[in-house]
């Protein structure tokens, strides 16, 4: 057992530890997809969410915030009844939020992954845990781009699940030193 990978055995998370969680994410859609998600999982545990992936990725066509931004109250209606998703409204309507949010975000800083890189000035923080008992939940930086999301209408992103969206698209280095999926490691 990895013990980087939260002690856990469940093949599924295991899996999106060893090639998706923690490594540098640039493309701006797909750090969209990864925070919409994310602000799915406030209030559950992470594997709810990677094993509802597939089913939100059909609710919400791919993450496309063009998309989405048009989706209307009917469009949630809907929702609550979509298999194999959370059913909270105010959380449905937050990607609706979101999407919105990200355009103006693409408005003011040319780009998305531009605004979210610059909070660890365009390179991966390497939080250097060797333990797993090391890892925090929050830092000041977490709390700022939670704030700052938050003047664009993103909702259920607070400074811990933007601190664990950091960690999830590689903007902090939050795997242990010793762990094989650390991309410190993989070159």
């Amino acid at each position: 057992m990895n013990p980087c990978a939260f002690g856990t055995k469940d093949p599924i998370y295991l899996e999106y530890h060893d090639t998706v969680w923690g490594q540098p994410m640039y493309d701006s859609l797909q750090l969209f997809k990864l925070m919409a998600l994310e602000s799915q999982h406030a209030g559950l545990s992470w594997l709810t969410i990677l094993k509802k992936k597939a089913s939100y990725e059909q609710a919400f066509y791919d993450f496309d915030p063009v998309k989405i931004a048009k989706m209307t109250e009917q469009d949630i209606d809907s929702l609550m009844e979509f298999p194999n998703i959370v059913h909270n409204r105010k959380k449905l309507e937050a990607i609706v939020n979101q999407a919105k949010g990200y355009f103006d975000i693409e408005k003011d800083y040319g780009s998305f992954s531009e605004f979210l890189w610059s909070y660890v000035n365009h390179k991966p923080y390497d939080l250097q845990y060797e333990e797993p008992s090391e890892r925090i939940t929050v830092d000041e930086t977490a709390t700022q781009l939670s704030k700052k999301l938050k003047q664009y209408g993103f909702k259920f992103l607070g400074p811990v699940t933007v601190f664990s969206f950091l960690e999830a698209a590689g903007l902090y280095n939050a795997h242990l030193q010793s762990c094989p999926s650390n991309p410190k490691n993989l070159t």
